[in-house]
């Protein structure tokens, strides 16, 4: 709901404050006043584009400046945080601003914004209803929209499954259609994966194997010198007293040693001593070793070597084609887990083919069920539109909403088409080509009476905007009083603004804004204020009559006093 809006050099208007009314404003003043400078004002709010022919004649730059108030945890509210603005408690305040040359910027919540997010955020918070704002009634999708709005949650949770339904098949037949077409591919790495498993498992390496075997092989081909410097070790460490050369051994000498020191009379020697038996013990355990060790040299033979190079050939081969042998272990694991996932595509394959069918009926089935749905919200459209079409000035005119078929999107399969017929007989045509702008603007005003009906909102900042210009277009007398009546009706679940020239729409708005143009000798400016009672009375006196005449104002209080008897009437009446 637009609480309050500010103009400045914007048009013929230098400056001017508009306080809205929560329910119907009406905006009255002379022709060339300025009075659609407002409907300017609001869609530079919207994101419109920018004309910097609405700047005032010598000034710098056009200002528009709106507070609108929104739900706080709504989610106008939540995409204003996106952006980096704020609220105000629940105020949303957003400015325009065009300057002289043309360029135009625009602020959101005190963040700078790009014009087009004024487009997503505050355009829909405002419904513009006027000759060349048509966009709602002229678009088939916007159409759709209306009368899906008019099925109220009925028809919303109908839809709600159809989508639901309509995702989970396009999801389901792009898992199939991707299978499908990387069959092909998918097999090659099948035949390449398998071949490299193969390669693997015929090999069976182990974690450092290969390691192990270079270190055996390399003591294998050192073999000679390593068998004759432990032969040699061995002779000196654990031959008899004298080895084979004549050399003495170090066993028999520590022995010998140790025999002279324990048959001396001394403790000290003694103890060494009884240290050289320990040494010998020891030289006698690594000549054991050393046994063994040439035992295992004498254990290897010509064939075992053999086997020996050629297991760490194939290890190698294995480690040049997968960089490492941790890595052909690897894939062992992962790539037996990716085969039988392959190897599982045909019966994939079919799941799919399945889920698919599955997924199309109950597709199907639930655009059915939402058909049926509109239809039934469209007769019923149809019907309470036409009984309003008398009191607005097409007394013969005709309403309709017609569905044809179309392919099945998102939205369902059904293309909707608002139709007029000028009289009962008359063949219903399009309503964007068989409506004039001012038609179009009271079959909206229709629509939107027939939508507060299904539609209401417990809270003044759920209320929407709507703004009508010419929607009095080519209407007069009675069928004006029936115009002003049903927007006071509108006005009971909406916000209301209404550009009008006639007094009896203007007599039932809760607020009258009057436009005044004033002259002096340079310039030309327009003012806006809120007229209280005596200058409403004398506002729709001119209206009548051109001037303010006892006879005019007369007839101004008698619009006044009629529109505030049925005002009550309404109240009383709870919303239907």
């Amino acid at each position: 709901m637009i609480e309050e809006i500010t103009l400045r050099d914007l048009g013929v208007v230098r400056e001017a404050n508009l306080q809205l009314s929560d329910g119907f404003t009406a905006i009255t003043g002379e022709t060339g006043a300025g009075k659609t400078m407002l409907i300017t004002a609001l869609q530079l709010l919207q994101g419109a584009r920018a004309d910097r022919g609405r700047v005032r004649v010598g000034a710098n730059q056009a200002e528009v400046t709106g507070r609108i108030l929104v739900p706080a945890n709504g989610d106008t509210a939540l995409a204003v945080a996106e952006t980096g603005g704020q609220l105000d408690d629940d105020e949303l305040l957003v400015d325009r601003r065009v300057s002289e040359s043309g360029r135009s910027r625009a602020w959101l919540g005190g963040r700078a914004v790009p014009t087009g997010v004024l487009a997503e955020i505050v355009a829909p918070l405002i419904s513009i209803h006027g000759q060349s704002d048509q966009l709602r009634l002229r678009s088939t999708t916007q159409q759709r929209e209306l009368l899906d709005r008019f099925g109220g949650e009925p028809l919303a949770e109908v839809r709600a499954a159809y989508r639901a339904g309509y995702r989970d098949w396009q999801q389901t037949e792009h898992s199939l259609r991707s299978l499908l077409d990387q069959a092909d591919a998918r097999a090659a790495e099948a035949v390449a994966l398998r071949a490299d498993v193969e390669a693997v498992e015929q090999i069976d390496p182990q974690p450092g194997e290969l390691e192990a075997l270079e270190t055996k092989l390399r003591r294998i081909d050192a073999r000679q010198d390593l068998l004759r410097r432990a032969t040699t070790a061995y002779q000196l460490v654990s031959g008899d007293d004298w080895s084979a050369d004549g050399r003495p051994d170090a066993a028999g000498l520590i022995s010998e040693a140790a025999r002279e020191l324990g048959g001396a009379d001394d403790a000290e020697l003694t103890a060494l001593g009884e240290r050289l038996e320990a040494a010998a013990i020891d030289l006698q355990e690594i000549a054991g070793d050393l046994t063994a060790v040439l035992g295992a040299f004498d254990e290897v033979t010509a064939e075992q070597i053999s086997q020996l190079h050629e297991r760490v050939a194939a290890l190698r081969d294995l480690e040049r084609r997968f960089g490492s042998i941790d890595r052909a272990i690897d894939l062992l694991g992962a790539g037996s887990a990716r085969l039988v996932e392959l190897d599982a595509d045909q019966q994939t394959v079919l799941q799919l083919r399945d889920q698919l069918a599955a997924a199309v009926a109950r597709r199907d089935l639930a655009a059915s069920r939402l058909h049926e749905a509109r239809a039934a919200a469209a007769e019923r459209l149809a019907t309470e539109v036409t009984a309003e079409l008398p009191g607005l000035a097409l007394p013969n005119a005709q309403f309709g909403v017609r569905l044809s078929e179309q392919p099945l999107d998102e939205q369902g399969g059904d293309r909707i088409e608002f139709t007029l017929a000028a009289h009962p007989g008359a063949q219903p045509l399009p309503l964007t080509s068989s409506a004039s702008g001012g038609e179009l603007s009271r079959v909206m005003l229709a629509l939107e009476l027939a939508l507060a009906s299904t539609e209401t909102g417990d809270q003044l900042t759920d209320r929407p905007t709507f703004v009508f210009d010419e929607v009095d277009s080519g209407v007069g007398g009675a069928a004006a009083v029936q115009i002003g009546r049903r927007l006071a009706e509108l006005a009971r679940s909406a916000q209301v603004v209404v550009v009008t020239h006639l007094p009896q729409v203007a007599a039932f708005a809760d607020t009258q804004l009057l436009v005044h143009k004033s002259d002096d000798d340079a310039t030309v400016a327009s003012t806006v204020r809120q007229l209280d009672i005596p200058a409403r009375e004398a506002e729709l006196a001119r209206m009548l009559a051109g001037t303010v005449t006892e006879t005019a104002l007369a007839h101004a209080r008698e619009l006044l006093a009629d529109s505030r008897v049925q005002a009550d009437e309404r109240r009383r009446r709870p919303n239907s």
